[in-house]
């Protein structure tokens, strides 16, 4: 029966163990056929379809493993504890990681931030669609933007003005 072992997501190997093997000949034959570059912990546990094998489980075709080449995920026990208490499946542990949601860059504020609109050019930061204002979200940029408003508007005024012409009175 060939065994597939598999130690991370990039590195495996394969071993090869008898039909009537138990648990301990395999973990011997992963002990024994594991690359020269891969280190072995040596608390190491076999899972296979996400339960742990240990020496009770007896023969390997007891644990469901068919004469098919079958894949073993070779764990730690920190990893195997750590997955446990995370509540999440020891096989899929490794493969399957959550990406870490956006949320809005106000301080107290959990709402996923707008993407195009939400986005502060002035702080840097990307807001929900009740902070995306610079007044709502206390940008520091916004007294200076209420100056730069108020002298373009100034300017303006003063450009279009038009100025009295002065008769000579005689």
């Amino acid at each position: 029966m060939r065994v597939n072992i598999r130690l991370t997501t990039e590195t495996s190997y394969v071993v090869t163990v008898d039909e009537n093997a138990t648990v301990e000949d395999l973990r011997a034959a992963a002990t024994a056929g594991c690359p020269s570059h891969s280190v072995l912990p040596e608390d190491f546990k076999l899972i296979f379809n996400g339960a742990k094998l240990d020496s009770s489980n007896g023969l390997l075709s007891d644990c469901g493993m068919s004469c098919n080449e079958t894949t073993v995920i070779l764990m730690s026990t920190s990893d195997v504890t750590a997955s446990a208490s995370t509540g999440t499946s020891v096989s899929s542990s490794s493969s399957h990681r959550k990406k870490k949601k956006s949320k809005c860059s106000f301080q107290l504020c959990s709402s996923t931030p707008l993407r195009i609109v939400g986005a502060c050019s002035h702080c840097s930061g990307n807001f929900c669609a009740k902070h995306r204002l610079l007044e709502d979200h206390l940008c520091i940029a916004l007294q200076r933007c209420k100056d730069a408003a108020h002298e373009k508007n100034a300017m303006k005024l003063q450009s279009e003005s038009t100025l009295r012409s002065q008769v000579a009175r005689v």
